[in-house]
């Protein structure tokens, strides 16, 4: 993204012929004289996902119906926790009691 220097506007880009950028609003024009040239190529890594929740965080006391949806077993521990900002409701996370498969539920 270019900037105009006279006042401040985003630069347009023109790319027939002579390559150029201009303003819309002023007279302000400034030629392209070579292409960019990329030198370097950088690999990004993927990171690899961290759970929110993992097993021994959701204790095995509290037990409610909740239907799992691997395996369909109707009971299942929850602990809620508010892992957004406040103004958001809190999350529930389910662990079933058979197959021990985890979600949530916002």
């Amino acid at each position: 993204m270019e900037f105009c220097p006279t006042c401040g506007n985003l630069l347009r880009y023109e790319g027939s012929g002579n390559s150029r950028f201009f303003c819309s609003t002023c007279p302000y024009v400034a030629y392209v004289e070579r292409q960019v040239e990329i030198k370097k190529k950088q690999l990004l890594v993927k990171k690899s996902i961290e759970p929110v929740v993992t097993k021994d965080d959701i204790p095995t006391a509290a037990e409610t119906e909740a239907p799992c949806p691997r395996c369909g077993h109707d009971k299942a521990y929850f602990k809620s926790m508010q892992i957004r900002s406040a103004d958001e409701p809190e999350s529930r996370f389910y662990r079933c009691l058979k197959c021990d498969f985890t979600w949530r539920e916002e």
